[in-house]
C-alpha cells in the first residue's frame, strides 16, 4: 500500500535550516543533492570550529601560569586557530546558502 507523504511546510524547513542544522531543511524541502551538500559542509564546518574551543581551553590554562607569552601561544596554536577559523567561515557560508535555499523554497511554493 503506497504511503502518500504530506509535503513539508516551507516554514518548517526554514526553521530547521536556520535554527538547527543547515541543509537538513533544504533536503526536506525536496532539494536532495543541495541539502546533502549543505548538511555535510555544515557538519565539517562545525567540527572544525571545535578547534577554537581547544584553543580557548589552552588559553585558559596559560592564564593560570605566571608568565604568558602571546607570540609563542599564537605560534603554538596557529594550526588550530586556522582550522577553527576556517570551519567557522565554512559554517557561516553554509548557513547563508541554506537561508537562500529556504527563501527560494518559499518563492517556489507561492506560485
Amino acid at each position: 500500500m503506497p504511503h502518500d507523504k504530506k509535503p513539508v511546510s516551507p516554514w518548517v524547513s526554514t526553521g530547521i535550516n536556520l535554527l538547527a542544522w543547515p541543509g537538513i531543511g533544504t533536503y526536506m524541502a525536496g532539494q536532495k543533492v543541495t541539502g546533502t551538500i549543505q548538511a555535510t559542509l555544515a557538519l565539517v564546518g562545525g567540527l572544525l570550529s571545535l578547534c577554537l574551543i581547544a584553543v580557548l581551553f589552552r588559553f585558559a590554562m596559560k592564564l593560570v601560569s605566571t608568565h604568558f607569552d602571546s607570540e609563542s601561544f599564537v605560534q603554538t596554536n596557529g594550526m588550530l586557530l586556522g582550522l577553527g577559523a576556517g570551519g567557522l567561515g565554512m559554517l557561516s557560508i553554509v548557513w547563508i546558502w541554506a537561508a537562500i535555499s529556504s527563501f527560494q523554497n518559499h518563492l517556489k511554493n507561492k506560485k
